[in-house]
């Protein structure tokens, strides 16, 4: 049987960088089209809620910051177990704390899956901005490289099949633009959002 992959973004938009695990999910799912197929899910800020969700998947790679006390934009690739090992002070705020303690109930339980970290240090975590900063947002392009990479020791193909940018605005990151009938769309990036991708 095929095995299941999940790419998670987890993060709060709200505060610049603390946010970019999540526009590097939005930004995989809109780019590419993964063969065999991979889900991929903003997890926002959800943890507990994304318990039985993770439990699913063979391999879940969850990319998010992570305060390292690095350069900002510095790229980290660790697993479940160095999260552990290190303790939750590596975390950029309280969500990274709860998908710790999430992956530690499900070992528990016996219901974890390989689970590996593709993380980054954020330059602003504090200002309430909908946006990366210019630090983060110019290393962007290398952590969706780690990340291609990673997929593909797992033997997943990332097929582009447009172009996206980084480089968007509030609107379009909150998607609240009406829609065709002119009701607002309300969701917003942490709403748990999901995509099956393949051919």
């Amino acid at each position: 049987m095929m095995e299941k992959i999940l790419i998670l973004g987890l993060g709060n938009i709200l505060f610049s960088d603390e946010g970019l695990g999540v526009h590097m999910a939005h930004y995989l799912q809109e780019k590419y089209r993964f063969e065999p197929a991979v889900d991929v899910l903003d997890g926002g800020t959800l943890a507990y809620q994304l318990m039985d969700h993770i439990a699913l998947y063979d391999h879940v790679l969850i990319v998010d910051a992570a305060l390292m006390s690095q350069t900002p934009g510095s790229i980290f690739v660790f697993r479940y177990e160095d999260a552990v090992k290190w303790g939750w002070h590596i975390t950029a705020g309280a969500h990274e704390i709860e998908i710790v303690g999430v992956l530690t109930s499900l070992k528990l339980l016996g219901e974890l899956p390989d689970v590996q970290f593709i993380a980054m240090e954020p330059y602003d975590i504090v200002s309430t901005h909908i946006g990366l900063s210019p630090v983060v947002r110019d290393r962007m392009t290398a952590l969706e490289q780690v990340i291609i990479e990673k997929l593909g020791s797992w033997g997943i193909q990332c097929i582009p099949v447009r172009e996206v940018s980084f480089d968007r605005s509030d609107n379009d990151l909150l998607d609240i633009a009406p829609d065709k009938t002119g009701k607002e769309n309300s969701h917003v990036f942490g709403a748990s959002a999901q995509s099956r991708q393949g051919s």
